[in-house]
Protein backbone atom coordinates (compact mmCIF):
# COMPACT_ATOMS: atom_id res chain seq x y z
CA UNK A 1 0.00 0.00 0.00
CA UNK A 2 1.34 3.42 -0.86
CA UNK A 3 1.28 6.19 1.66
CA UNK A 4 -1.42 8.81 1.35
CA UNK A 5 -0.71 12.46 0.95
CA UNK A 6 -2.54 15.13 2.85
CA UNK A 7 -4.30 12.83 5.32
CA UNK A 8 -2.82 10.72 8.11
CA UNK A 9 -3.58 6.97 7.93
CA UNK A 10 -6.27 5.79 10.35
CA UNK A 11 -5.85 2.50 12.25
CA UNK A 12 -8.90 0.66 10.95
CA UNK A 13 -9.19 -2.59 12.87
CA UNK A 14 -7.42 -1.83 16.17
CA UNK A 15 -4.65 -4.35 15.46
CA UNK A 16 -2.44 -1.99 13.50
CA UNK A 17 -2.43 -4.39 10.53
CA UNK A 18 -5.07 -2.54 8.54
CA UNK A 19 -5.46 1.18 8.09
CA UNK A 20 -7.53 3.54 6.04
CA UNK A 21 -5.56 5.85 3.81
CA UNK A 22 -7.30 8.56 1.80
CA UNK A 23 -5.18 9.17 -1.29
CA UNK A 24 -5.83 12.07 -3.63
CA UNK A 25 -4.86 11.20 -7.23
CA UNK A 26 -4.44 7.47 -6.52
CA UNK A 27 -2.04 5.33 -8.48
CA UNK A 28 -3.72 3.62 -11.45
CA UNK A 29 -2.20 0.28 -10.46
CA UNK A 30 -3.68 0.59 -6.96
CA UNK A 31 -7.14 1.27 -8.41
CA UNK A 32 -6.63 -1.78 -10.64
CA UNK A 33 -6.16 -3.96 -7.55
CA UNK A 34 -9.56 -2.85 -6.21
CA UNK A 35 -11.30 -3.28 -9.57
CA UNK A 36 -9.81 -6.73 -10.21
CA UNK A 37 -10.78 -7.79 -6.68
CA UNK A 38 -14.41 -6.83 -7.28
CA UNK A 39 -14.46 -8.40 -10.76
CA UNK A 40 -13.11 -11.67 -9.37
CA UNK A 41 -15.64 -11.67 -6.53
CA UNK A 42 -18.52 -11.09 -8.96
CA UNK A 43 -17.24 -13.69 -11.40
CA UNK A 44 -17.01 -16.29 -8.62
CA UNK A 45 -20.55 -15.45 -7.60
CA UNK A 46 -22.23 -14.96 -10.99
CA UNK A 47 -20.02 -16.61 -13.58
CA UNK A 48 -17.93 -15.03 -16.27
CA UNK A 49 -19.16 -11.58 -17.32
CA UNK A 50 -17.73 -12.16 -20.80
CA UNK A 51 -16.47 -8.59 -20.67
CA UNK A 52 -15.81 -6.90 -23.99
CA UNK A 53 -15.06 -3.35 -25.05
CA UNK A 54 -15.73 -1.73 -28.42
CA UNK A 55 -15.92 1.71 -29.92
CA UNK A 56 -17.55 3.02 -33.07
CA UNK A 57 -15.93 6.16 -34.44
CA UNK A 58 -17.09 8.80 -36.87
CA UNK A 59 -13.97 9.74 -38.88
CA UNK A 60 -13.39 12.44 -41.47
CA UNK A 61 -11.49 12.07 -44.78
CA UNK A 62 -8.17 12.47 -42.94
CA UNK A 63 -9.03 9.75 -40.43
CA UNK A 64 -9.54 12.21 -37.57
CA UNK A 65 -12.20 11.29 -35.05
CA UNK A 66 -15.23 13.56 -35.30
CA UNK A 67 -17.39 11.68 -32.83
CA UNK A 68 -18.05 8.25 -31.49
CA UNK A 69 -19.54 5.88 -28.99
CA UNK A 70 -17.64 3.85 -26.35
CA UNK A 71 -19.35 0.61 -25.30
CA UNK A 72 -18.65 -1.96 -22.59
CA UNK A 73 -20.36 -5.36 -22.56
CA UNK A 74 -20.81 -7.41 -19.37
CA UNK A 75 -23.29 -10.18 -18.61
CA UNK A 76 -24.98 -9.69 -21.99
CA UNK A 77 -25.74 -6.03 -21.42
CA UNK A 78 -24.17 -3.07 -23.20
CA UNK A 79 -23.20 -0.02 -21.16
CA UNK A 80 -22.70 3.06 -23.32
CA UNK A 81 -20.02 4.92 -21.42
CA UNK A 82 -19.69 7.83 -23.85
CA UNK A 83 -21.45 9.20 -26.90
CA UNK A 84 -19.98 12.37 -28.37
CA UNK A 85 -20.61 14.45 -31.48
CA UNK A 86 -19.01 17.91 -31.84
CA UNK A 87 -21.44 20.83 -31.62
CA UNK A 88 -20.76 21.69 -35.29
CA UNK A 89 -21.99 18.25 -36.42
CA UNK A 90 -25.05 17.93 -34.21
CA UNK A 91 -28.66 17.88 -35.49
CA UNK A 92 -27.70 15.88 -38.59
CA UNK A 93 -28.72 12.44 -37.30
CA UNK A 94 -25.14 11.34 -36.60
CA UNK A 95 -25.75 10.60 -32.91
CA UNK A 96 -28.79 8.53 -33.81
CA UNK A 97 -26.79 6.60 -36.41
CA UNK A 98 -23.99 5.96 -33.91
CA UNK A 99 -26.47 4.70 -31.31
CA UNK A 100 -28.17 2.44 -33.84
CA UNK A 101 -24.76 1.05 -34.84
CA UNK A 102 -23.91 0.42 -31.16
CA UNK A 103 -27.27 -1.30 -30.62
CA UNK A 104 -26.68 -3.54 -33.65
CA UNK A 105 -23.22 -4.45 -32.35
CA UNK A 106 -24.77 -5.25 -28.97
CA UNK A 107 -27.36 -7.51 -30.61
CA UNK A 108 -24.63 -9.32 -32.55
CA UNK A 109 -22.89 -9.88 -29.20
CA UNK A 110 -26.17 -11.35 -27.86
CA UNK A 111 -26.83 -8.50 -25.43
CA UNK A 112 -30.26 -8.34 -23.83
CA UNK A 113 -30.28 -4.58 -23.39
CA UNK A 114 -28.40 -1.29 -23.43
CA UNK A 115 -28.07 1.08 -20.50
CA UNK A 116 -26.44 4.48 -20.07
CA UNK A 117 -26.52 7.71 -18.15
CA UNK A 118 -27.51 11.08 -19.60
CA UNK A 119 -26.87 14.50 -18.09
CA UNK A 120 -29.66 17.03 -18.48
CA UNK A 121 -32.95 17.30 -20.30
CA UNK A 122 -31.42 17.78 -23.75
CA UNK A 123 -29.65 14.41 -23.55
CA UNK A 124 -32.76 12.84 -22.01
CA UNK A 125 -34.88 13.97 -24.98
CA UNK A 126 -32.34 12.52 -27.41
CA UNK A 127 -32.40 9.07 -25.79
CA UNK A 128 -36.15 8.93 -25.21
CA UNK A 129 -36.64 9.59 -28.95
CA UNK A 130 -34.60 6.38 -29.43
CA UNK A 131 -37.01 4.46 -27.13
CA UNK A 132 -34.86 4.49 -24.00
CA UNK A 133 -36.75 4.56 -20.70
CA UNK A 134 -35.71 6.05 -17.38
CA UNK A 135 -34.95 3.73 -14.48
CA UNK A 136 -33.29 6.22 -12.16
CA UNK A 137 -32.78 9.95 -11.62
CA UNK A 138 -30.35 11.99 -9.53
CA UNK A 139 -32.04 15.38 -9.29
CA UNK A 140 -29.87 18.51 -9.38
CA UNK A 141 -26.73 16.48 -10.11
CA UNK A 142 -24.88 19.61 -11.23
CA UNK A 143 -26.11 23.20 -11.73
CA UNK A 144 -29.77 22.20 -11.75
CA UNK A 145 -29.24 19.40 -14.27
CA UNK A 146 -30.46 15.90 -13.43
CA UNK A 147 -28.50 12.74 -14.20
CA UNK A 148 -30.72 10.11 -15.77
CA UNK A 149 -30.15 6.35 -15.95
CA UNK A 150 -31.82 4.90 -19.02
CA UNK A 151 -32.25 1.48 -20.58
CA UNK A 152 -33.47 -0.10 -23.77
CA UNK A 153 -34.29 -3.80 -23.67
CA UNK A 154 -34.09 -5.81 -26.88
CA UNK A 155 -37.32 -7.59 -27.66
Amino acid sequence: MTGGTGYPPVNFDGSGRLRLSTEPNPNTADIGVVERGLFQFEENRLGSPEHAHFAIFLRDDLGQIQGGVDGHVMWHRLFVKTLWIPETLRHQGLGTRLMHAAEEEAKQRQCRSVWLTALGDRALRFYTRLDYTIFGVLDDYVKGQSLYSLQKPFG
